[in-house]
């Protein structure tokens, strides 16, 4: 099976309702520091990932947050995300971006072995989550 993967923009906002479960926020498309890759099998999406670049007050100019990846069931454990993991890479190193993180349950077993797989190093943090509206 080979998959295509490109990184997506404004005009791929069908791509992006097809790969959603809700209503996507498709505006996201337009802004340069935000990175949308998907892959395709044919015409149809069957997995994809982004981030959005951080701009950072010391150290490197900008840190990417590695905000969402997901791959369709039946596309599972045939090299897809690995294949997205390092395509959103390369891109990162073309912008200028030396560093990422992600964040995942320390329970989520195959998050965790893709992120090591595709050279990840675990940290221990504590994460703190606010809502700030009542909706």
């Amino acid at each position: 099976m080979q998959t295509t993967v490109r990184r997506l923009g404004p005009g791929d906002e069908e791509v992006v309702r097809r790969l959603a479960e809700r209503e996507p926020q498709t505006a996201l498309l337009s802004d340069d520091r935000t990175i949308f890759l998907a892959a395709f099998q044919n015409d149809d999406p069957v997995g994809f990932v982004f981030g959005y670049e951080l701009p950072r007050r010391h150290g490197d100019a900008s840190i990417l947050f590695i905000y969402e990846l997901d791959v369709d069931e039946a596309f599972q454990r045939r090299g897809v995300a690995t294949r997205l993991m390092t395509e959103l890479a390369r891109t990162a190193k073309t912008r200028g971006i030396a560093e990422a993180f992600v964040l995942t349950e320390p329970d989520n077993t195959a998050a965790n072995a893709l992120y090591e797989s595709v050279g990840g190093t675990s940290s221990e943090v504590v994460m703190w989550d606010y809502r700030y509206a009542d909706s």
